[in-house]
């Protein structure tokens, strides 16, 4: 039996380390995705190395958390989540309230290009 993966190929929305937050008193940089105009923090993503895509599993609007908008284009990131995130959401043990409280969400059905891993 075969799985069909039906997924929309957009390249170029993906900003890397463009949202930090705190992650158990650690500074993380995620990335984050912009798709149907909202802005997205990605928690967690999948991806197939033989297809050469990546796709998010789990985001964060960034509308849905406290945040700011850092307002100097030099900075390393554009947003920074003011509210410290538990680290289960990142290991995938977070409760279905904990994800609720954060408003995390499955991702939208997109994928990225993998970028090349030069060794």
């Amino acid at each position: 039996m075969t799985t069909k993966i039906d997924i929309q190929i957009i390249s170029d929305s993906e900003t890397e380390n463009a949202v930090q937050a705190d992650v158990s008193s650690r500074t993380a940089y995620l990335s984050a995705i912009e798709h149907d105009g909202k802005i997205f923090a990605v928690i967690t993503w999948i991806a197939n190395r033989e297809l050469g895509l990546k796709k998010p599993e789990w985001v964060i609007p960034i509308s849905s958390v406290a945040h700011q908008t850092m307002p100097d284009t030099s900075a390393p990131c554009r947003w920074r989540l003011t509210d410290p995130l538990p680290s289960s959401l990142f290991d995938g043990s977070a409760s279905r309230q904990v994800r609720r409280q954060f408003g995390v969400e499955p991702a939208p059905n997109i994928a990225f290009k993998l970028k090349r891993q030069h060794h």
